[in-house]
């Protein structure tokens, strides 16, 4: 099974499409489309009033951001050199990971913010190679920012991209600040538009609710609780055999790279406890298929790799569809 996924072909891209779909049929039987509220981000507003006269047409849209999600993610790895170059082990954890739970697999916010999260990440791994880094720099701000727009939780990764820049060598302040003005630069644009076309007073009043209700908690169904368990366990071991298998001198672009990600991951376990529905702060389940893929692509005997995915996505399945005929743990 693993082997399989090691190359990357029409038959792979066929299996992980279907994987997916597989793994988001429960979202069509029950059509459970999106996480309604009067406090949601700006732009996750936009897409909920424009498809929520269809539930389905709304879970097909989702579907699609999530399956454009997973080939972004496989190819961020690919070109960064942290999976074999032509290789869907990347995609794979993808679709493993983020459809562990029910609550996965619907139209929420994160959904959304995934891809400019990747797109931030991707250009962290790039700036240090490049002769004129500021070109880009500013591009990450930006990302953030149209993230947080989607899903709020994405604001705290302003902290995340200055502490990723220490990590890569650039400290100087004039370094940290492009991103900020990225970021700036979005948010006046934002408020311009609502000044003109709506009321300021919403959007402020939706930031301060989400703010205000910053809660530490943890309210899971017992399944979730084991899959978040399973999904952490494999995680360590997975950043142990990243960083070990990573020391040689051609790996110290690679460990800055697992450097960076680890401190995203640092983010993504704090954004998982501050706001409920914690299943849907699914960064860190994003952050552990990162992990899990380099892990998997060293394997070299995949007899115990093979038993280990296979338990998994029994589990998974399990979770996703013994709801449907009503048996809930």
């Amino acid at each position: 099974m693993l082997n399989f996924f090691k190359h990357s072909y029409l038959y792979q891209q066929i299996v992980i499409v279907l994987m997916a779909l597989v793994l988001w049929m429960p979202a069509f039987i029950t059509k459970s489309a999106f996480i309604p509220g009067e406090h949601n981000t700006p732009l996750y507003n936009v897409i909920i009033s424009v498809f929520d006269f269809s539930p389905f047409l709304l879970n097909t849209v989702a579907f699609a951001v999530y399956l454009f999600s997973v080939f972004l993610f496989n190819s961020v790895l690919s070109a960064n050199r942290l999976v074999s170059k032509y290789s869907t082990v990347g995609a794979f954890s993808f679709v493993l990971m983020m459809c562990c739970s029910p609550e996965l697999h619907s139209c929420y916010p994160f959904l959304f913010a995934c891809p400019f999260i990747l797109m931030a990440m991707h250009t962290l791994f790039l700036i240090y190679q490049t002769d004129t880094p500021e070109n880009y720099m500013m591009n990450i701000g930006y990302f953030i920012a149209f993230a947080s727009l989607f899903y709020y939780q994405s604001v705290f990764l302003v902290i995340w991209v200055i502490l990723s820049f220490i990590i890569l060598g650039f400290k100087e302040i004039r370094y940290m600040c492009l991103p900020l003005v990225g970021y700036l630069i979005i948010y006046g644009i934002v408020l311009g538009i609502v000044f003109l076309f709506g009321d300021v007073n919403v959007l402020i009043d939706s930031y301060s609710h989400f703010f205000r209700n910053i809660s530490f908690s943890l309210e899971l169904t017992s399944f979730n609780k084991i899959i978040l368990i399973v999904t952490a366990v494999l995680f360590l071991i997975s950043l142990l055999r990243s960083v070990g298998n990573r020391n040689s001198d051609k790996g110290s672009n690679i460990r800055k790279r697992v450097g960076v990600a680890f401190m995203l991951t640092l983010f993504a376990g704090v954004i998982f406890f501050i706001h409920e529905p914690s299943m849907n702060n699914s960064l860190i389940f994003m952050m552990f298929a990162f992990f899990f893929a380099i892990a998997l692509s060293d394997v070299r005997r995949s007899r115990i790799a093979n038993i280990i995915m296979i338990s998994v996505l029994i589990i998974i399945l399990a979770n996703q569809y013994l709801p449907l005929f009503g048996i809930t743990i």
